[in-house]
């Protein structure tokens, strides 16, 4: 096991939209499971936040995973209680041994009223 990994304190879910046929010659967009992910989500610092306003996207947390997990821009990774949307992916060490994702969290909308 490599350092990193020692730090990987949950799993997590990883859901994509994909292509569904409606029946009918046409095409519609469901959410569908792809896999899971061992990793660590954290808080994003100020820093991390003020440089991705700059590249026109927010970002709440930093997932670290292993290079070459199935998860990619546009996914969703629910664990440890927060569902976040993946807005990109980086590999700071360019050496093929970890990821650092930066996510957008999910805000769960409220119930109706009455619900």
């Amino acid at each position: 096991m490599s350092h990193i990994e020692s730090l990987f304190n949950h799993e997590f879910g990883v859901v994509r939209m994909s292509r569904v046929s409606d029946g009918q010659g046409g095409w519609s967009q469901a959410p569908e499971t792809v896999g899971t992910v061992e990793g660590r989500l954290r808080p994003a610092t100020s820093r991390e936040r003020e440089v991705a306003a700059q590249q026109q996207r927010e970002i709440s947390h930093v997932l670290y995973v292993l290079a070459g997990a199935d998860i990619e821009r546009g996914d969703w990774v629910t664990g440890g209680g927060l569902t976040v949307l993946v807005q990109g992916v980086r590999e700071p060490s360019q050496a093929d041994h970890h990821w650092e994702i930066d996510c957008q969290e999910l805000q769960k909308e409220t119930g109706e009223v009455g619900s």
